[in-house]
């Protein structure tokens, strides 16, 4: 009964806030960070900002999982928002200087300071709400994670356009500050702290090893690839959108970003739909659900080939599939991985997520390279890659099929 007390704000504006200021810093240091090098130097900074952010998750997880095994996740939630303090004011001292080298800085702390953060928030949804809370709380998680990708972007770009040193210290500051006060009022009723034995802090060697024991948990392997084909299918999909809207559409700036924003919020709302359609159980069903829309959305964009208002809303639409999808897999982790074991899953995950995003990043380059920016042959490589998913988990998930008969037949339960 106590655990049903405990309230969500703290911790959904905690997470929000985090997502927030993490797009908000890179993207500032991308807008505002070119303009300070040589015009053929542009493309290397906008590369190596997106790549600060990722490279600690790949590197760092596997003692992040370990930090959420041995300490209390709340009081890790504290420290890490006290930590982003001085983190901004090394970014806008590296703003003030006009300095790459320490604003760049300023990013990989940000990356390594959330790095260390992911698995402790994700493991209080638990905690607070108990487990009829997961699939509600996963939801919410999710759809503020892309509601602050989506605002920390625009957000940068309008301080970018209206660049003053006057504002741009009180609003990262000021976004940090609130961060940790948030993450001070979550009240939660954790489970013990594990006494964890030598822990490997080797990348490659965490991966080989919790894949191993994840095995213990059936389908929460599959779980993990399925979430890590998310994030690159999504990834390729945000690339292309600017190639699609510059180079077919011929659209401005402005109109490419209200269309990231779309897919922003279609997300947004597929996830918080399929927590609320979920209720306290977990419904793998809809991942097939989303896969398979998403995938169809996609070859539906190629076949329509639609104008820029049409676009914008198959994006929405692709996006919205994409949350159905997205959803019962994090919860389902949740769901199976109990305790503390949860804390090295997560970092696993993490691992595996960002690694799948470098990889999506190799493939755009390499498919713009060999069909010379041609966006519909990534779309079509999008739209498979989903199909892909859908059928894989009908095939090789129990579970999946008959869920799925039941959600269409309105039998399932919501608990």
């Amino acid at each position: 009964m106590e655990k049903k007390e405990n309230p969500w704000w703290p911790l959904f504006i905690t997470n929000f806030l985090s997502v927030f200021n993490d797009n908000l810093i890179k993207w500032l240091v991308i807008f505002v960070g070119v303009h300070w090098v040589a015009k053929d130097d542009k493309s290397t900074v906008i590369s190596i900002a997106s790549a600060m952010l990722v490279i600690p998750f790949i590197l760092f997880s596997p003692y992040a999982g370990k930090l959420a095994k041995i300490h209390k996740k709340r009081r890790i939630m504290i420290v890490g928002k006290i930590a982003e303090i001085p983190i901004m004011l090394i970014a806008i001292l590296g703003f003030y200087f006009e300095n790459l080298y320490i604003v760049m800085t300023a990013v990989l702390l940000m990356g390594f300071q959330s790095a260390l953060f992911s698995p402790a928030k994700y493991g209080l949804i638990r905690d607070i709400r108990g487990e009829d809370g997961i699939s509600f709380g996963t939801g919410m998680m999710e759809m503020l994670t892309f509601v602050g990708v989506l605002l920390g972007t625009v957000l940068a770009g309008v301080m970018a356009d209206y660049y003053k040193m006057e504002w741009l210290m009180p609003v990262l500051l000021s976004v940090a500050i609130i961060g940790w006060i948030a993450a001070t009022l979550i009240k939660v009723d954790e489970s013990p702290v594990m006494q964890t034995k030598q822990h490997t802090l080797n990348f490659v060697s965490f991966i080989s090893k919790q894949y191993r024991l994840s095995k213990n948990f059936p389908g929460v392997n599959y779980a993990i690839f399925g979430l890590s084909m998310f994030w690159l299918i999504g990834s390729m999909i945000q690339m292309n959108i600017a190639i699609h809207s510059a180079e077919v559409l011929h659209e401005s700036d402005t109109i490419t970003g209200i269309t990231m924003s779309a897919a922003a919020i279609g997300i947004a709302v597929g996830a918080i739909l399929t927590g609320w359609f979920s209720g306290k159980k977990v419904h793998l069903g809809y991942v097939f659900i989303g896969s398979i829309g998403l995938g169809i959305s996609m070859l539906l964009t190629i076949w329509i080939n639609p104008g820029t208002y049409g676009f914008m809303f198959m994006i929405f639409l692709t996006a919205f599939f994409a949350g159905f999808y997205k959803v019962p897999l994090n919860a389902f982790i949740q769901d199976k991985v109990k305790g503390r074991m949860l804390g090295d899953t997560l970092g696993y995950l993490n691992i595996m997520v960002f690694v799948f995003i470098l990889m999506s990043a190799g493939l755009f380059e390499a498919f713009n390279r060999a069909t010379g920016n041609n966006s519909y042959v990534i779309f079509g490589f999008i739209a498979l890659a989903s199909l892909f998913v859908g059928v894989y988990f009908w095939f090789k998930v129990d579970g999946v099929k008959q869920d799925f008969r039941n959600i269409i037949n309105g039998k399932f339960d919501r608990g």
